[in-house]
């Protein structure tokens, strides 16, 4: 045995001299790698297959690299060169397109059905005036009012005189005796009336 410790190659099994640094076979180290540190590998040794082999793919790697930048580079120059040109001029000189709209017609609305009114009677002070007649003194005023039948009708009440030189009559129903003789208030509801003579004196 030697006195200098021999190291066995863990790459090609030649024995050493562990005071070489790496192995003079084929280029191996001979020091325990780190924890911390990666594995040596041959593609990082420089004069093996594989780092030939990776100088290779790390060419190509490059070369489609720089292609591809280069392709998105051309892409994005056509996409902003249309949308600031656009094609404007073809598009003006082609007729436009026009849409035609039928026009929807308006909701028809339901008619509103006019109530039926039975009857109607001319009261004083909420009561039917007995025989439909009254006498009313020159000059005065008397406030008439309605009933209607059925009582949920609710509709204008128009009222009217027949001779308004002798009473006249508003449409809240208050007649003014304005002349001496007969003459009649009458008063209407969708089609229903009612008539009161009124005698001036």
């Amino acid at each position: 045995m030697g006195l200098i410790k021999k190291a066995i190659c863990p790459k090609c099994g030649q024995k050493y001299s562990v005071l070489r640094a790496e192995c003079p076979y084929c280029g191996a180290g001979n020091r325990k790698q780190s924890a911390r540190t990666t594995q040596s590998s041959d593609s990082v040794r420089k004069g093996t297959a594989a780092s030939a082999r990776a100088e290779t793919n790390t060419r190509w790697q490059l070369v489609f690299g720089l292609c591809l930048i280069a392709a998105v580079i051309i892409a994005v120059i056509i996409l902003i060169t249309t949308t600031i040109n656009g094609d404007y001029a073809s598009a003006a000189s082609s007729s436009p397109v026009t849409e035609t709209l039928t026009p929807t017609p308006p909701p028809t609305s339901t008619p509103t059905p006019t109530p039926t009114v039975e009857s109607i009677t001319i009261t004083f002070l909420s009561q039917p005036i007995a025989n439909s007649q009254f006498t009313a003194p020159l000059g005065g005023t008397t406030q008439l009012g309605t009933t209607v039948y059925p009582l949920d009708v609710q509709g204008t009440v128009e009222w009217s005189s027949s001779d308004e030189s002798i009473l006249t009559v508003d449409q809240t129903g208050l007649v003014t005796a304005v002349g001496a003789g007969w003459g009649s208030v009458i008063v209407r509801c969708y089609g229903a009336a009612a008539e009161c003579k009124v005698f001036v004196k």
